[in-house]
């Protein structure tokens, strides 16, 4: 016998004479009335329970009854994508549930697996046991049976005494982990400003990343969860992994979550490959030319060649000096392997941040069910703490996932946004505008912290320019820690735009066309369309590609945005936008972002002012360009009026409400510059509004651009604007990437 109650009398008073069904049973035992064991060992571990321990006893027999450890509750509402509880509402059923805590200790250097949910340091966990009685059972008597047949969790050998319909679980503040496997490709789509920074101001950036060249990491973050055994049947064992709400006020700490690669090995070929992107030439050449240099034996036409690639690293001043060149380079070298290293685990750790601050309480992150002896095994694992050894002994042992988060798994290629995508909670998908909220407590107290997430997502897969274009928008706002009344100020935000075209053999216009996207939001200059043609025209190979465009604006990034949004000359800059959004074409008017921003500017901001109809758009745009020197006859086109997506007044009547769209996208960003100090909600109303203008692959185009300028106006210009254009080759595995360098 594990522990028992004592002083019966005493304690039965305080539960009702009355039958379980109906009765609210909430209270808390006197620490005299229970007799629990001096100490219990788990391997280096010992369990302490004294003076101080807390106790209660909860009933639960109906929805209402909400146990905040989730182990009863009600069947999910969608039982295809959400587990059932360990013990489910329904027939004749109900529970009592008996805590206790302990106070942990580790022997002399061993450490311990838990950390303090109090300041003060003492490390306690809580222990429960659940047993069943059919609701008509009266309260006193279901004590009285259950009083000298408490199972204490600890003990291995409380699963044979663990019935059909029964639970106990162990619920502790520590580390819990998971393995994660990411193509290369996926972590270079928006982490490549660590290696940009390598080189000097609008240079280039263009290196191979073969797809499915894959890393991994073991990502660990520090949270309250419970462990859970419970047996559904004769012989089976239920065994759940629960995120826990924390049992006492005072845990504010920002969420600490840590990535380690668990190959480093498997950056070196990465290096190789960045370093050839740095040089723009390949790496063996550069050496060589270094050597001949250091020899003095270079030709007229090498030192050309060298000094090409020491002015994109900077190094164009160490060319007489050749050992500190030698040793700038050897620095450079290791600095980038650093880098790769670094932006591949900050991928791993902020994706799963990112993930795991939308996991609502009690959501269930690993279950499975096993036999007696299985879980015998994993018993004592999963109590000290140990989740990495009962990953692996389940594993090991073949034993089925009903759901796991905490397991080593591969990551699905091309994971977009934020997101590491780990579990089924992921929003994503096609033809859709979310905005989820999910709050977090700090403690069971009814006025406890709120740590609160948002994620908004709009997303489409058709595009009336392209039927193979996919597009969306990803905004973030979060806490990483918790507060008693957070404001709009205290939260981290993000926003992150794709655009994407599936793979498929494409023309040399439809090539061109994929290019000026990657321009019109800064991943290229108009000067490197050329170069990035050839090479993409030399990796495909007449094959099918497949583009991707993408542009991620930090948290002091979008704030400087959302702060500019209040400019003067705020619409001007959308209409520069909007003129550099038109979608390409093969006349000197429009083959340019830069020069379609001059020519068509102006037109945008009148219309803006104006809201002129289709019509007379035609008529206005072709009339003012007549005179136009770039324009020459594209001026009768554009004073057509058809059924395409090509002329000023056909990209008004295709995308309707183009100045609402622009009205309703800075409505939201004042929205949230005007309401630092307010709750929230303000996050609704703010991304309802923004999302307009996402409706779009056209008005999102313009949203990018003008994301960018006026971030261009803050503090740290577009340094911090992660800006990657990536071409695929699905059927050779040829990818590349390309990003830009930015002052």
């Amino acid at each position: 016998m594990a522990w028992k109650l004592v002083l019966l009398d005493e304690v039965s008073k305080v539960l009702p004479d009355a039958p379980l069904k109906g009765s609210d049973i909430r209270v808390d035992l006197p620490g005299a009335s229970y007799a629990l064991p001096a100490g219990e060992k788990l391997g280096p571990l010992t369990f302490a329970f004294d003076v101080s321990a807390r106790g209660f006893i909860e009933g639960y027999d109906a929805p209402a009854d909400v146990d905040a450890a989730g182990v009863v509750g009600s069947e999910p509402g969608d039982p295809a994508t959400q587990l059932a509880p360990p013990l489910v509402f329904g027939g004749d059923q109900a529970w009592l549930k008996y805590a206790v805590e302990a106070r942990v200790k580790a022997e002399v250097g061993f450490p311990l697996p838990y950390v303090a949910l109090a300041a003060n340091g003492d490390v306690r966990v809580l222990l429960a046991d659940y047993h069943r009685h059919p609701q008509d059972t009266n309260a006193r008597a279901a004590l009285k049976a259950n009083a000298g047949a408490l199972r204490l969790p600890l003990l291995t050998a409380s699963l044979d005494a663990l019935g059909v319909g029964e639970a106990f679980s162990f619920q502790a503040r520590g580390e819990l982990s998971v393995t994660a496997t990411l193509d290369w490709t996926d972590v270079y789509t928006t982490n490549l400003q660590a290696l940009t920074k390598l080189l000097s101001a609008s240079s280039l950036l263009a290196f191979d990343a073969k797809v499915g060249a894959t890393v991994s990491a073991k990502v660990k973050v520090v949270d309250d969860y419970a462990v859970i055994f419970s047996r559904p049947e004769a012989g089976r064992v239920r065994v759940q992994v629960k995120k826990a709400v924390a049992r006492e006020a005072g845990v504010t700490a920002d969420l600490h979550v840590e990535a380690n690669l668990t190959d480093p090995a498997s950056v070196v070929a990465q290096v190789e490959r960045v370093l050839e992107g740095l040089l723009s030439v390949p790496l063996a050449e550069f050496e060589a030319l270094l050597t001949k240099l250091e020899a003095h034996t270079l030709s007229a036409a090498e030192t050309k060649v060298l000094r090409i690639v020491l002015d994109r690293l900077g190094f164009e001043e160490l060319e007489s000096n050749t050992t500190a060149l030698r040793q700038a380079w050897e620095k450079l070298r290791g600095d980038a392997r650093t880098r790769v290293q670094e932006l591949a685990e900050a991928k791993f750790s902020a994706g799963f941040r990112y993930e795991y601050l939308r996991l609502r309480e009690q959501t269930t992150l690993l279950s499975t069910v096993c036999t007696d002896a299985q879980a015998r095994v994993l018993h004592p694992l999963l109590v000290g703490g140990n989740m990495a050894s009962a990953m692996q002994r389940m594993q090991a042992d073949g034993m089925v996932l009903e759901q796991c988060l905490l397991k080593e798994l591969t990551q699905e290629s091309q994971a977009w946004g934020f997101a590491l995508k780990l579990g089924k909670w992921s929003l994503g998908g096609n033809d859709e505008r979310q905005l989820t909220q999910v709050v977090q407590r700090n403690s069971l107290e009814k006025e406890a912290p709120q740590r609160i997430s948002f994620l908004g997502v709009r997303s489409y897969t058709r595009s009336l320019l392209t039927p193979d274009a996919f597009w969306t928008a990803d905004f973030k706002a979060d806490m990483g820690e918790f507060r008693k009344s957070p404001t709009v100020a205290d939260f981290d935000l993000g926003l992150y735009l794709l655009l994407r075209h599936d793979a498929r053999k494409r023309s040399q216009d439809e090539l061109r066309q994929a290019v000026d996207e990657a321009i019109i939001w800064g991943a290229l200059d108009d000067a490197e369309e050329d170069e990035v043609l050839r090479r993409i025209r030399e990796a495909a190979g007449g094959k099918a590609v497949e583009t991707r465009v993408e542009l991620k604006l930090d948290n002091r990034t979008l704030r400087d945005v959302i702060q500019h949004a209040a400019d003067p000359d705020a619409p001007s800059v959308f209409a520069r936008a909007l003129a550099r959004a038109l979608p390409w074409y093969s006349v000197p008017c429009r083959d340019r972002p830069t020069v379609r921003e001059s020519v068509y500017a102006p037109l945008w901001r009148a219309y803006l002012d104006q809201n002129w109809s289709a019509a007379d758009a035609a008529k206005t745009v072709a009339a003012h360009l007549k005179t136009n020197p770039l324009v020459g006859l594209f001026a009768h086109t554009e004073g057509l009026l058809g059924n395409g997506m090509l002329t000023f007044a056909e990209i008004i009547q295709k995308n309707p409400g183009t100045v609402a769209r622009w009205r309703d996208l800075r409505a939201g960003l004042l929205d949230l510059r005007n309401n630092e100090q307010r709750s929230p909600s303000v996050f609704a109303g703010a991304f309802k509004a923004l999302s307009q203008s996402w409706a779009q692959s056209f008005h999102l185009k313009a949203s990018g651009a003008f994301f960018l300028e006026l971030a261009a106006r803050g503090g740290n210009g577009l340094a911090s604007v992660e800006r990657t254009f990536t071409v695929t080759v699905p059927d050779t595995g040829a990818s590349i990437v390309f990003s830009k360098s930015r002052a």
